[in-house]
């Protein structure tokens, strides 16, 4: 793995922590920050398998997920189901930021925490 690509792992590995810590430990739960973080996870996670696959044309500065995860469909393949925990997780990167956006439950939270841990172990994989 190069020094970019672990340098995202390393950012994606810190917001899922901060997102099991929240879940676990604070109360009441920030169910909007949690969901956050866990997009910031697998956002960052997917740009580490940009950097790793050459980022033709530079990193995209986006937070849509799956529009990510097309910038290197063509150097490696990707199974449905991270492109629809990429759909779940897109929302939380913006909505979330401003109150009442979205109605969140502590099972979003602990879904969102599945979708990004899902990608974040994909993310590995392809870095190698």
């Amino acid at each position: 793995m190069d020094r970019a690509s672990g340098e995202w792992l390393a950012f994606a590995e810190t917001d899922l922590g901060v997102a099991r810590h929240l879940l676990e430990t604070y109360r009441p739960q920030p169910l909007e920050i949690i969901c956050y973080h866990c997009q910031q996870s697998a956002e960052k996670a997917i740009k580490a398998v940009i950097v790793a696959h050459g980022a033709q044309g530079g990193m995209p500065k986006l937070h849509d997920l799956s529009f990510l995860l097309d910038q290197v469909k063509n150097a490696i393949k990707i199974d449905e189901r991270y492109y629809d925990a990429a759909d779940a997780l897109t929302p939380y990167g913006v909505a979330v930021r401003y109150p009442s956006e979205l109605a969140l439950e502590e099972r979003h939270a602990r879904s969102a925490l599945r979708h990004a841990e899902a990608l974040l172990d994909w993310a590995k994989i392809n870095c190698e």
